[in-house]
């Protein structure tokens, strides 16, 4: 990665805010290991690329396209699809989005180098080292994290088409390109008009990929009814279901989906 800014590490206590109780840290003991945070890069003002070290990573068969599940204070976790840097088998990271006043954001906003952090996982969820083909990724700023888990994966994304519905394609291309991988350089970003409007672009280019090959692979994931709405397009032009991998990683009104 070719980061923006980074803070380094000083082991430290989280903050102490919405601490578990006597159960709920019982709990966290049986349930969860235990990582730190060895760096956090601000990437962009709603972007951050935490990078987590714990002996159980080692141990862990990561395939790309596993999700964790990271405590973001008290008893909440939310997920995130981790990858590697590079950095040694003890190490992975996520790339995290800024999202409102989620509970995920307040701990992006807040997590720094020292950190202890509870993990669930890695655990299976989308097997992307299956893909064994010509590819078409849609996703929004809550994907960059699959993509670059894609980019992890025996074809390195090297023939992926990928598209990002994003407010703002002037922060998240930056980001795109501190990823270090070439091919999320050439990434088409479709920034949102009101009404959805944008999508009739998505949708017409899903709509020719899908005449040009038949045998193409899918991956949608981001909102819910955005990908619902793609997925009707594709059954449309002939895409058949197997051909699509779907993750939906929030909906209006709703916090926590997996």
């Amino acid at each position: 990665m070719n980061p923006t800014a980074s803070i380094s590490p000083v082991l430290r206590e989280p903050p102490r805010r919405a601490e578990p109780g006597l159960v709920g840290q019982a709990m966290l003991r049986l349930m969860t290991h235990e990582s730190h945070v060895d760096a956090v890069h601000v990437l962009s003002p709603r972007f951050r690329l935490v990078s987590l070290r714990s002996e159980s990573f080692r141990r862990a068969a990561h395939v790309p396209g596993d999700k964790v599940q990271l405590r973001v204070g008290g008893m909440a976790f939310r997920t995130f699809t981790p990858f590697r840097l590079g950095e040694g088998d003890d190490s992975l990271a996520v790339l995290g989005y800024l999202h409102g006043d989620a509970p995920a954001a307040r701990w992006l906003d807040d997590v720094a180098p020292g950190d202890r952090c509870h993990v669930l996982g890695p655990r299976r969820s989308m097997n992307l080292a299956a893909i064994d083909r010509s590819t078409v990724f849609v996703g929004d700023e809550t994907s960059l994290g699959l993509a670059l888990a894609l980019c992890d994966t025996p074809l390195g994304g090297l023939d992926t088409h990928f598209i990002f519905e994003v407010d703002d394609a002037a922060e998240v291309r930056p980001v795109l390109e501190a990823g270090g991988r070439g091919m999320l350089r050439h990434a088409w970003l479709v920034e949102r008009r009101p009404g959805g409007t944008h999508l009739v672009e998505v949708e017409a280019a899903l709509a020719r990929y899908a005449g040009a090959d038949s045998y193409r692979q899918y991956v949608l994931s981001g909102q819910s009814l955005t990908l619902q709405r793609l997925q009707r397009t594709l059954k449309a032009a002939g895409a058949k279901p197997s051909q699509m991998l779907t993750k939906a990683y929030w909906a209006p009104g709703k916090t926590g989906l997996d």
